[in-house]
Order: structure tokens, then C-alpha cells, then sequence
């Protein structure tokens, strides 16, 4: 009986030391999961962090936005939909431990950035936008057909300072905060900011990281100005720039050069497709980005509204080759 005795004890010995590492793993398992709900629960639909010395990133339910700390007030980096506005302003006040709001930089005209202009706006915080980006604010802006995808803002609302060709600055203590335009890349009214010293680039809607970067074509986007906005802000980053898209992870600049080959390789063969007279819906079976980047879902509305652009641009040469007679 000796050896049957040995034996069973052996085998029970493994079996309570399986169950006491399983035990273990769901402990550590549930253990970290209420971590996860607890930070959900504190942050509501926002997380911040600070990224470099009083300039924070901010998640929100739409993407990313940006918080200058200046030693007078706060700079806000583009806004929120309307429905969180008062949510994602409480946040960042209580956040950062400051109430007063200087200026709103707003990188486009797109409902999900703007949401914040109806509470701002009146207590006559300084908006700034690119001119186009005001003037798309202010009128009806229509997708093909009869769709409204805009109504125009009250006078209230509207940016109060506009640029429309080059950069402006804005001072931020010791640095400086460069808004710059991007011509025609997702709207004809982009900007992106640079915060120079800091070392932080918030690259504005040309570029995220999440999902396809698809150009708005009612509000003249173009695929080749994307193109032409990776090259331009590809002159200001390095290895140590912290690079914000408009949604999505942040970057680093590895990141920002493959995101950039690929949608220049993407824009090549749709040029060569468009010399091959394709239609739109020709281009969409044919699917240049298939199997591409999985993880950023259908590119059909990237591929459409992206070969779409291209008809206000057949003389242009430079993006397509020699231009179209």
C-alpha cells in the first residue's frame, strides 16, 4: 500500500498547487479589472494626462484634444460634440485646478471638435480657427443631394480670430504655440499645432491613428493634401516628439513614417486607377487597401470619398502625374 499512498499524495499535491495558481490568476484578474472600472468611474467619458510640462492629452469620447496650463489660463486645443461639452469643461477645471479658458484652437469645422464654441463662445473666449473653417461654420453645408450635415452657427459662436495663409503664434510661458494651416487635406480648413519647446505636435484631423483618415470631399479634402500633410509636419517632428493625432494612441515618429508610406502608396494607386478611367464604385471592388490595416475596420468611405477628391484636382500635376488635358 506504500506505493499507491506515495503516489495519491504526489498527484494531490499537483492538483492543489494547479488550483491555487488558477485562485491566483483570477484574483489578479478580478484585482485588475476593478482597477479598470475604477479609473472609468473617476474619469466619467475623459483621461488625462500631462505629456510634457503643463500641456496635457485629453481622451475623450471622440478623440483627442490638447490642454495648455499658461500661468493666466488655460488654451484649449480643440473641442468636444456639443453633448459633452459641459462634462469635458468640468473635467478639465477640475483636472488641472484652473477655471479661467484663454482660447480655443479649432483644427476644423466637424461637429465633434466645435461642441465647445456654444459655451465658450458667449463668455467671449478668443476662438481661433483657420478663415475657411469660419466660413464653413457660418453657412449650410450640404453632402451630395439634399443631406444638411450643417447649419450655420450664431454670430456668438463663430471664431472671433482667423488666418488663412502660413502660421500664427500664440505665446505659452516660456514657449511657443505654432498654429499652421494644412491646405485642403481633410477639410480645405485644417490646422495642426506645434508647441515647439515642448516638443508636442497635435497633427489635427489629417492624421489618426485608430481607423482610416477619410477626407471630407463636400468641404474640398483631398487624398493628395493628406499626403502633402504628412510631408509638412514630418519637417517638424523627431525621435522624442510627442505626436497627438486627432484620434487614436498617440505616435512616435516610426509610427508617423509608416502611416505616412502607406497612404502615399494608397494615393498611388488610385492615381493610377484614376488614368485607368475606374469609377468610384470600380475602385471600391477593387480594394487597394485590403488587408492594409484590419484593425482600422472598412476603408470604403476612405477609398470613395478619397478617389472622389480627385476630380477638382485632374489639372493638377503634381499629385497626378502630368494632370488630365
Amino acid at each position: 500500500m506504500g506505493p499507491v499512498k506515495a503516489t495519491f499524495n504526489k498527484t494531490a499535491l499537483l492538483i492543489v498547487t494547479a488550483m491555487l495558481c488558477f485562485s491566483t490568476s483570477l484574483i489578479a484578474e478580478a484585482a485588475q479589472g476593478i482597477e479598470r472600472i475604477e479609473r472609468i468611474e473617476r474619469t466619467g467619458n475623459f483621461s488625462m494626462s500631462e505629456i510634457s510640462n503643463h500641456v496635457f492629452h485629453v481622451q475623450g469620447p471622440e478623440g483627442n484634444t490638447l490642454v495648455a496650463v499658461d500661468s493666466d489660463g488655460l488654451i484649449l486645443i480643440d473641442g468636444v460634440p456639443a453633448d459633452y461639452a459641459r462634462e469635458d469643461l468640468d473635467f478639465i477645471r477640475e483636472e488641472t485646478g484652473v477655471d479661467a479658458i484663454k482660447s480655443l484652437v479649432l483644427s476644423h469645422w466637424h461637429s465633434e471638435v466645435t461642441g465647445l464654441n456654444s459655451v465658450l463662445g458667449p463668455q467671449g473666449v478668443e476662438i481661433i480657427a483657420h478663415e475657411n473653417t469660419r466660413q464653413w461654420l457660418g453657412s449650410t453645408i450640404r453632402q451630395r443631394g439634399e443631406t444638411i450635415l450643417h447649419s450655420p452657427f450664431p454670430a456668438e459662436q463663430m471664431p472671433n480670430r482667423t488666418f488663412y495663409w502660413g502660421t500664427i503664434e500664440l505665446p505659452f510661458r516660456n514657449d511657443i504655440i505654432q498654429v499652421g494651416y494644412q491646405l485642403q487635406s481633410h477639410t480645405d480648413g485644417d490646422v495642426y499645432v506645434l508647441i515647439r519647446d515642448a516638443n508636442v505636435l497635435y497633427t489635427g484631423p489629417a492624421i489618426r491613428s485608430d481607423a482610416w483618415a477619410t477626407v471630407d470631399e463636400t468641404t474640398n479634402g483631398f487624398i493628395g493634401g493628406v499626403t502633402d500633410a504628412y510631408d509638412s509636419l514630418g519637417q517638424l517632428i523627431n525621435a522624442d516628439t510627442v505626436i497627438v493625432p486627432i484620434a487614436g494612441s498617440l505616435m512616435n515618429e516610426g509610427e508617423f513614417d509608416e502611416q505616412a508610406a502607406l497612404y502615399k502608396g494608397l494615393k498611388e494607386e488610385m492615381v493610377d486607377m484614376l488614368r485607368q478611367s475606374l469609377s468610384p464604385e470600380e475602385v471600391l471592388n477593387a480594394n487597394p487597401a485590403e488587408g492594409l490595416r484590419p484593425e482600422w475596420g472598412d476603408p470604403s468611405d476612405f477609398l470613395d470619398e478619397g478617389f472622389r477628391s480627385f476630380y477638382g484636382h485632374l489639372r493638377n500635376g503634381r499629385q497626378i502625374g502630368g494632370g488630365f488635358p
